[in-house]
């Protein structure tokens, strides 16, 4: 049960970095997962099997949009775009993320101060 819910946790989080990044712009999937490496200092690491199963499930949810774009040599990159709703996902995982980082700075403040 606990690597379930820990693998749960983990896709909710790539979801919101995800969601939070193609708020500023159309990426592809490569570009996600450098963009996170990146700016993370290498701290997180996304596989692309963390990665494709929650792009498409966000596809499948109305989250997010694709387009195909040929680049050089005639190879096809796919873009993923935010949708309204998508953003709107966004804001509820962003809430729910911030209520459990409230509760456990509120646990840990109440077990340091005894």
């Amino acid at each position: 049960m606990a690597n379930k819910n820990k693998k749960n946790f983990k896709l909710s989080i790539v979801e919101m970095f995800i969601l939070m990044i193609l708020q500023s712009e159309d990426m592809y999937g490569y570009q996600l997962s450098s963009f996170i490496e990146e700016h993370t200092d290498g701290r997180l690491i996304i596989s692309e099997s963390s990665l494709y199963p929650t792009l498409y499930k966000l596809l499948k949810n109305g989250y997010i949009s694709d387009r195909e774009a040929v680049v050089e040599n005639r190879r096809v990159r796919v873009y993923y775009h935010i949708e309204e709703s998508g953003k709107t996902h966004l804001s509820e995982l962003l809430s729910d993320y911030r209520d459990v980082v409230q509760g456990f700075q509120d646990i840990e403040n109440a077990v340091n101060t005894k």
